[in-house]
């Protein structure tokens, strides 16, 4: 649909991904952690293209307002580990009551010339793979910089373009959930079978 992103057949514009796009990243500080309070989100809780908020730490009212001064999390954005398992970029798709620390925060704006579907799907491409996350630094502790993702050069197709192929993603999500509800169905039917006959 969009061609390779490097050779560009159809010539579209191309831009920076920080020039189309807020990009920002969480804390860096290390708050105080509490026994009830706000989740602190960190590239762990961003796993298997969702945010998983168990396991979080919990911070205090003040911090949790300090942070989202600076990086407030809203829904349709999308968030990214930048330190150990790097990429995976998640769309936040739930009211986000968290904060964020040393993970991307990709953000659009009402007139934004990109949807956050389109974005998401260059981040988990083969061309972010070879722009950025050869650059990973690091030894143990592997990193991106907010630089490195700022500077992606990335195609802007027609808007049209970009929601045919929205469309086409979320048709794809349905049926996948689809084919795994299925699935978990059979998996309890052979249990139940099984112990039918071994039981």
């Amino acid at each position: 649909m969009f061609g390779d992103i490097v050779l560009n057949p159809f010539n579209w514009e191309k831009e920076l991904l920080g020039t189309v796009c807020d990009v920002r990243d969480g804390t860096h500080d290390s708050p105080k952690h509490y026994e009830t309070g706000y989740p602190l989100v960190t590239s762990k809780n961003v796993t298997s293209g969702k945010i998983d908020l168990t396991g979080c730490s919990l911070i205090c009212e003040a911090d949790f307002k300090k942070i989202n001064e600076r990086s407030k999390v809203d829904i349709g954005d999308i968030i990214m580990p930048m330190i150990g398992t790097v990429g995976n970029p998640v769309i936040v798709n739930v009211e986000p009551n968290f904060a964020i620390k040393n993970v991307s925060l990709i953000k659009f704006k009402d007139y934004s010339r990109v949807l956050n579907i389109f974005i998401q799907a260059l981040l988990q491409s083969d061309y972010f793979d070879d722009a950025v996350l050869h650059k990973v630094r690091g030894g143990t502790q592997k990193f991106i910089s907010l630089g490195d993702i700022r500077n992606l050069a990335i195609i802007v197709p027609p808007m049209e373009l970009q929601e045919q192929f929205a469309a086409f993603v979320e048709t794809t999500d349905k049926s996948k959930l689809a084919i795994q509800k299925s699935l978990e169905k059979l998996e309890i039917l052979k249990k139940s079978l099984m112990q039918e006959y071994f039981g």
